[in-house]
């Protein structure tokens, strides 16, 4: 497989939970954190980048770590270069409009010029910017490249008409810098919301 962007074969994640200390609005910003662990689809490359999905607009930190030995010699190499490189960014796509009419209550949505992979965004979470200037965020269960559309974990709260609409895609980029076969992954995401 050349360099490209990747899926997951197996993905959980935790709920984001306030980090002990971050307890009032006085304390700017407010930051949680969040568990995702990761298994990747295949033999990597250097170079496959992988989404990291989480539900923050601004990330503070990721820590990242191999959690099996299966690959993670391999993604660190000799233990003095890093294996992986974590880009530092929210959101992984948009905003973009969408341009596909959906129907409040819908339990899913096209997403214009999104990914042709399989699967890509399973687990992020989108932000749904509606005309009304209402938003919502939820997490996508599945992901169909050739459609591009996307099955909502909630339905849509509003009416998408065929203007107006913009969607975000949240999640940070992780780059693969060696060689490492379907290692399994695990991230500590502290961030903040808007």
């Amino acid at each position: 497989m050349a360099a490209a962007l990747g899926t997951w074969s197996a993905l959980t994640q935790s709920k984001p939970k306030r980090i002990e200390g971050h307890t009032s609005n006085t304390e700017t910003p407010i930051l949680y954190s969040m568990f995702i662990k990761g298994t990747v689809g295949e033999t990597t490359e250097a170079g496959d980048t992988y989404i990291i999905p989480h539900k923050f607009t601004n990330v503070t930190f990721i820590a990242t770590s191999p959690i099996s030995a299966v690959g993670a010699t391999a993604l660190y190499g000799n233990g003095t270069t890093e294996g992986a490189n974590i880009a530092d960014a929210a959101t992984v796509a948009g905003p973009t409009q969408i341009t596909t009419v959906a129907t409040a209550g819908a339990s899913t949505v096209v997403l214009t010029s999104g990914s042709a992979i399989n699967d890509v965004y399973n687990g992020c979470f989108i932000e749904l910017r509606f005309s009304s200037g209402n938003s919502q965020v939820v997490k996508v269960l599945d992901y169909v490249g050739a459609t591009t559309t996307a099955t909502l974990a909630e339905p849509l709260a509003e009416s998408i008409a065929a203007t107006g609409t913009y969607y975000v895609i949240r999640g940070t980029l992780l780059t693969i810098l060696s060689v490492a076969v379907t290692p399994k992954i695990g991230f500590e995401v502290t961030g903040s919301f808007e």
